[in-house]
């Protein structure tokens, strides 16, 4: 099973009324108010899936500052789901005491305070930010490597999925306190956007770093094509467990997806 653990797709009013969503969204407007930067909808993603030999992808919404364009993009998510039963994945964001039927996850989360967060027993895809090197649409408002230990030590139940290899959050790996929670399948880290973040060999250290039953692919699409990235994966691993447990393997663990044994 191959198994995109990052991917985010907009209903289709949201990618035509961009302009005023980026007027009213700062964060939105930061990432997508070039008409160059990518947006797609759920049947791009399954188009994509189809060239790339991906089976499941796992799709999140936009963190937006209202409630109701949150609840809006949640239930695309969830309706997209339905339309493509056992392909899609929804990760949704959470609209404060609304109840969200369905959804599999939370996220693409961009927070200050995290711990605060309620996810009800559902995993987290946290965006995670770098505290060092270039700048980029969208760096800001990512939980760093110490909000993300604050979110996992505030919710000792949360199972939370470090996007962008959680700012840099592998090295923390070694101290036995981050090993205990990895170990406990509270903790994986995504591979999105690696490419235009960091060198050719970051895959192999990551895998050093957090062990290989920490480490899930993430395409970041459309951001990244999915062919793309997934041959990218698969070039800095050889054939084999590794390159089998990073494709699908680790997060269809994490997921509880049927057919995962």
């Amino acid at each position: 099973m191959i198994v995109d653990i990052h991917t985010h797709v907009f209903p289709p009013n949201f990618i035509e009324d961009r302009a005023r969503l980026a007027s009213a969204d700062a964060m939105f407007g930061e990432m997508y108010a070039s008409p160059r930067a990518q947006m797609a909808t759920a049947e791009d993603l399954i188009a994509s899936m189809d060239r790339a030999g991906v089976d499941v992808s796992v799709i999140a919404g936009f963190w937006w500052k209202d409630r109701a364009r949150r609840g809006e993009h949640a239930a695309y998510l969830l309706a997209s789901a339905l339309r493509y039963p056992g392909r899609l994945v929804p990760f949704v964001p959470q609209p404060e005491g609304d109840a969200l039927p369905g959804a599999a996850g939370i996220g693409e989360l961009r927070v200050a305070d995290p711990e605060r967060i309620e996810a009800g027993g559902l995993p987290i895809l946290a965006h995670c930010s770098e505290e060092v090197g270039h700048r980029y649409p969208g760096k800001t408002g990512g939980l760093t490597p110490g909000a993300l230990w604050a979110l996992l030590e505030g919710q000792p139940e949360a199972r939370v999925i470090a996007a962008h290899w959680g700012g840099g959050f592998p090295f923390y790996a070694l101290m036995p306190e981050v090993r205990a929670v990895i170990e406990a399948g509270r903790l994986v880290f995504d591979t999105a956007a690696s490419t235009l973040l960091y060198g050719t060999d970051a895959v192999r250290r990551g895998i050093e770093l957090a062990g290989v039953e920490a480490v899930c692919w993430g395409s970041d699409f459309p951001l990244r094509d999915q062919a793309t990235d997934r041959a990218a994966i698969e070039a800095a691993l050889p054939a084999g467990e590794a390159r089998a447990a990073v494709l699908g393997g680790n997060a269809a663990r994490f997921l509880d997806l049927a057919g995962s044994d």
